[in-house]
């Protein structure tokens, strides 16, 4: 896969494209500082977007996306139904709400954003069939473009019961936390990997073994950490309020990590910056921002 600049692709088992690099919008302010953050990621050539209900920042996407100028059909906008929200009527209602708050007809990717919504949820895999169905429909309805999951682990796709199979799996990804099984099942079924917290919260960039590579590399920590993900086939989703810090992170396409570089990073400790949540064990119980 080679990928030259901001606007290169990964190509999605429905045939649709998605750039390789993401903008998140977790924790971002919701207001005009907001906006303004967005605006010059738009700038700087950013494409690809990813909210969330729950985030509560449509809104101040929508506004940006507005005032950017930009034609609709080169952003690709990503948002999640909460685990809250999966019931068919409360799906439909979610996504309404959400293309409102973005001011948009139709989101580029819509995701399931956790298989199941406590660790005594013994209902979980009959609401996933349900909801993956209601999400097909929204496809075919021309209200999301393709549709996929966040959080899922492999036996998390068995209960989608459906020849549909989900074009995206938005998981945590970073050398301190891998998910190999999830990964390398994504792979194999042809499911894009995207990385929420590919920085580890920012806990990795001061690790010895990022800096020298950075070093060798005349890189940022953080650009170090964004190639380690597109060298493993990867999409990263990056966040940041500071423009010289948005601008480092769009330029990780003029060099590549070495195997001995990227065998140093998986040797990373299993677990260092890890988020703390895992799909079946340690679910976000309030509804309160997630990933």
């Amino acid at each position: 896969m080679t990928l030259k600049d901001l606007h290169s692709t990964f190509k999605l088992l429905d045939g649709n494209k998605i750039p390789c690099l993401g903008f998140g919008t977790y924790k971002i302010d919701k207001g005009q500082a907001g906006i303004d953050t967005l605006l010059h990621a738009i700038e700087l050539g950013y494409r690809h977007f990813d909210t969330a209900s729950l985030y509560g920042t449509e809104e101040a996407l929508g506004t940006a996306i507005k005032l950017s100028g930009i034609d609709r059909k080169k952003i690709f906008v990503t948002t999640k139904v909460w685990k809250d929200d999966l019931e068919p009527e409360k799906i439909r209602a979610s996504l309404a709400s959400s293309l409102e708050n973005l001011q948009l007809d139709y989101v580029d990717l819509l995701l399931i954003h956790w298989p199941r919504a406590t660790e005594e949820d013994d209902g979980w895999e009959d609401r996933l069939a349900k909801a993956w169905q209601t999400f097909i429909e929204l496809k075919e309805e021309g209200k999301t473009k393709s549709i996929g999951v966040a959080n899922f682990l492999p036996h998390h796709f068995d209960a989608l019961k459906s020849e549909v199979k989900p074009c995206v799996d938005q998981i945590e990804f970073h050398p301190g936390y891998m998910q190999t099984g999830a990964v390398d099942y994504c792979h194999r079924h042809n499911i894009v990997v995207e990385a929420w917290m590919p920085l580890g919260r920012g806990a990795l960039i001061d690790l010895p073994v990022v800096k020298e590579i950075a070093i060798k590399h005349q890189v940022s920590a953080g650009q170090v950490l964004l190639r380690f993900c597109l060298d493993h086939e990867v999409l990263p989703l990056v966040k940041s309020s500071n423009i010289e810090r948005i601008r480092q992170n769009a330029d990780i396409f003029d060099f590549k990590l070495s195997e001995d570089e990227l065998t140093a990073l998986r040797a990373v400790a299993e677990k260092t910056a890890w988020s703390g949540e895992h799909p079946d064990l340690s679910i976000p119980k309030l509804k309160t921002p997630a990933k």
